[in-house]
C-alpha cells in the first residue's frame, strides 16, 4: 500500500515537472522571437536620423533631397524599413567628401558600408549587415 503511494507521488511529480519545463520551453521561444524581431529593427530608426543629422550639418538641405521612400520589408517574418534617399549635391560638395562621415557612421552602429560609383559620377552608398540592408543613398 505504501509502495503504490509512493509510485502515485512520483508520478505527479514527473508530471508536473514536466509541465513545469514545457511552459519553461513557450516561454523560452517566445523571448527568442521578440529579441529576433528586436535585433532586426533596433537601428533602422536611429541610422536614418543620424544619416539625415550627418547630411544636414554638411550643407545638404531638403531642396537638394532629389527623392526618398521607405519600403517595408519581410525578413524572418518581421517588417523591416529600408530607407532610399536620391540626393543632388550643391555645386560645392562632393560625394567622396562624404565617405568618411558614413565610415564612421557604420563604424559607430556596427554595421558594414558599401560604395558604387557610377559612370554618371554620382556614388551610391548602402548601410547593412548580414541581416539585412538599412539605407540606400545615392549622392548626384
Amino acid at each position: 500500500m505504501a509502495k503504490e503511494r509512493k509510485d502515485k507521488r512520483s508520478g505527479c511529480l514527473i508530471k508536473i515537472f514536466l509541465f513545469i519545463l514545457f511552459i519553461v520551453g513557450i516561454i523560452l521561444g517566445f523571448s527568442y522571437l521578440s529579441a529576433n524581431k528586436d535585433s532586426l529593427t533596433a537601428i533602422e530608426v536611429p541610422l536614418d536620423n543620424s544619416i539625415v543629422t550627418t547630411l544636414t550639418s554638411n550643407g545638404i538641405e531638403q531642396v537638394n533631397v532629389i527623392s526618398q521612400l521607405v519600403e517595408e520589408v519581410k525578413i524572418s517574418g518581421v517588417t523591416c524599413n529600408q530607407y532610399h534617399k536620391t540626393i543632388k549635391l550643391p555645386e560645392n560638395k562632393k560625394p567622396e567628401n562624404f565617405e568618411p562621415l558614413f565610415k564612421t557612421l557604420a563604424r559607430n552602429f556596427k554595421i558594414d558600408l558599401s560604395k558604387t560609383k557610377y559612370k554618371d559620377g554620382s556614388y551610391e552608398y548602402t548601410f547593412y549587415d548580414n541581416k539585412r540592408t538599412y539605407s540606400t543613398i545615392i549622392l548626384k
